[in-house]
């Protein structure tokens, strides 16, 4: 996850110096500023300052090398690139830690919170407004506010990250029920309709195009070559569980690790139904990011960018509406927008994939949790607190899980 927008200038110390000699094997000597960008959850990345233009050299973590191949990923970014769709990879180091790339100066986005728009539960619109105010504020991105004297309305000119919203399958049942497009099968238990009915964004209520530009962006993701690597989300569950279990036979005193250990192995029947549903929609993979999470979103002149390439692969293609539907902030009208246009005549999935959207929202916090458990595992204990308060954080999303 990375915010270019946010970035921390380095001073001419210890940091400074290490970083020199690695932008001289990319062939960068006239260096004028270093800035760390913030928003990484497991590499560093550094906005570097040339005569001749600007660019992000990325560090990339030894732990995170067991969640990707770096050729895979690196297969993937340029095929993204060569798309329009990514900063061009400039240079690879020959360890492979180190990627300097194009850097991208990302627009800021007009958005407006619209008292009204948004279901009347703390579950949602309280959420929502502070989670995006804050977002914003961390960003040092609001421009003014408006006050709309017949209707509250507080325009806000921000970066993408700012959009960022952690919202859980429950969370999105309930603004799809607000909407009147659910059903309840023979078990009672609601279920998102097969043929969900669109529900037009009016313009003039929601001018910010958020959900525009991020089915735009599905689209074009959704053309791409798969490539040669392939992973289901049972697969890909799987892997990581398995990966769990060694490093629980291996590490005997991390009591803290060990309690969230034993909170995944109690979902496994609901993770395996979320896995069925899933594999029951499924026709064809298709390219898939998987975390298109707004950290990893850039806008320029109009259109999106993606960065961060470590889980990108064919996969399914619920994968890359989930986690669109799981990190925004999006009314539900707006989700219902992306559901609906994203899956209309969608070659690769069958036509009830709708039903099981909530299912790839679980499986996306799921693969959270494991991320976090196996990141904290490789790391040194004064960052393995770190991600086990992100599983805190990931956990309470997914259902049956509070």
């Amino acid at each position: 996850m990375l915010d270019v927008n946010a970035a921390k200038p380095y001073s001419a110390g210890e940091s400074f110096n290490t970083l020199l000699p690695i932008l001289k094997r990319a062939g960068l000597e006239q260096v004028q500023s270093i800035c760390e960008l913030s928003g990484g959850l497991s590499n560093h990345n550094y906005k570097i300052t040339t005569p001749t233009g600007c660019y992000v050299l990325r560090g990339n973590a030894n732990a995170a090398d067991s969640f990707c191949t770096r050729e895979q990923e690196r297969f993937y970014w340029q095929q993204l690139a060569q798309a329009k769709l990514a900063p061009e990879l400039l240079w690879v180091s020959e360890d492979e830690r180190y990627y300097l790339s194009d850097f991208i100066e990302s627009d800021l986005i007009e958005s407006d919170f619209i008292e009204g728009d948004f279901i009347k539960s703390d579950l949602i619109e309280n959420d929502f407004i502070e989670s995006a105010v804050a977002s914003a504020a961390e960003c040092a991105a609001i421009e003014h506010n408006v006050i709309d004297s017949e209707r509250f309305q507080c325009k806000r000119f921000i970066h993408w990250p700012a959009l960022e919203r952690q919202t859980s399958a429950a969370d999105f049942m309930l603004g799809q029920s607000s909407l009147g497009i659910l059903h309840h099968g023979d078990s009672q238990q609601a279920c998102l309709s097969p043929e969900p009915r669109l529900m037009p964004i009016q313009q003039d209520k929601h001018p910010n195009s958020t959900a525009r530009l991020l089915l735009e962006l599905l689209l074009q993701l959704r053309e791409l070559p798969t490539g040669p690597y392939a992973i289901s989300i049972t697969e890909q569950w799987q892997e990581y569980h398995q990966q769990m279990l060694a490093y629980q036979a291996s590490l005997t005193t991390m009591h803290n690790w060990n309690e969230r250990v034993a909170k995944l192995l109690n979902i496994q029947i609901a993770i395996k139904d979320w896995c069925d549903n899933l594999a029951a929609c499924l026709i064809k993979p298709q390219f898939c990011h998987r975390d298109l999470n707004p950290h990893n979103l850039l806008l320029k002149n109009n259109r999106l960018y993606c960065i961060d390439f470590e889980y990108a692969t064919a996969s399914h293609p619920l994968c890359e509406l989930a986690v669109v539907l799981a990190t925004h902030a999006l009314t539900p009208a707006q989700q219902n927008e992306l559901v609906t246009q994203y899956l209309s005549e969608h070659p690769y999935v069958s036509i009830n994939a709708a039903e099981a959207v909530p299912a790839a929202i679980d499986m996306y916090w799921v693969f959270a949790c494991y991320w976090a458990l196996l990141m904290a595992a490789q790391t040194e204990p004064s960052r393995s607190a770190d991600y086990l308060a992100w599983f805190d954080c990931f956990w309470p999303l997914i259902t049956q899980a509070s």
